[in-house]
């Protein structure tokens, strides 16, 4: 049986589908003007309950403070509908170019504990490397 070495706190998981539009830049209490702010595109490569990895034509610097407002569609069987949900996040780090734009890690600052804790087990969920931590050591059997 394969070992998983964990080095976050959460799992990650790209294998969803997730629709997302990212602030540019928002001031210290902005945040109840979300409606009002400017919206882009963003590409999501990969999320976990505690931030994501993204792509972004706006460059951005580390420290910069962002709301995502996601829909994300776990595309697994047994999950039907998407789920939304709009997050904070602290820019923590530039990943460089990819395919043309620029990536950057993010960490969530606002996300409500329930949507932290949903998107937590759902990536468990879908998963395939944590799925199987999950079974019965007799299914694993050959």
């Amino acid at each position: 049986m394969e070992e998983y070495t964990i080095n976050r706190s959460y799992v990650r998981t790209n294998t969803w589908s997730v629709t997302a539009k990212v602030t540019v830049n928002v001031a210290q209490g902005d945040e109840e003007d979300l409606d009002d702010l400017d919206w882009v595109d963003a590409l999501v490569l990969d999320m976990a309950a505690g931030g994501l990895l993204f792509l972004s034509e706006i460059k951005h610097e580390t420290g910069d403070m962002l709301w995502f407002d996601l829909l994300i569609d776990p595309m697994a069987p047994g999950f039907y509908g998407k789920i939304k949900m709009k997050v904070r996040g602290e820019v923590k780090g530039n990943r460089g170019m990819r395919n043309g734009m620029n990536s950057y890690s993010v960490e969530f600052i606002e996300i409500s504990k329930g949507d932290r804790i949903r998107l937590d087990e759902l990536v468990r969920m879908t998963n395939s490397g944590y799925k199987a931590e999950d079974e019965p050591d007799f299914l694993m059997q050959r």
